[in-house]
């Protein structure tokens, strides 16, 4: 599963943190960085961190989290 995670991102992408440990970034983060065993994330406001492979887990695309569905019309 991580190495599945580890192929879809790619350099730029928009992540935020979903873990429940007591590290939460900010905000959303950039990849910065893609190497074989780690992932360099940007966050916001904050200094670049590595994660290992078996931290990916815990990243989700940020474009996934805040996109709105369109509002659904109510019948009048």
């Amino acid at each position: 599963m991580n190495t599945a995670m580890a192929r879809r991102l790619a350099l730029g992408d928009r992540v935020t943190w979903a873990g429940k440990n007591n590290y939460q970034p900010s905000g959303p983060g950039t990849i910065t960085r893609i190497t074989a065993h780690q992932v360099e994330v940007l966050w916001e406001n904050e200094t670049a961190r590595r994660y290992r492979r078996t931290q990916l887990h815990n990243l989700r695309h940020w474009k996934l989290i805040c996109e709105q569905k369109a509002p659904i019309p109510t019948p009048s």
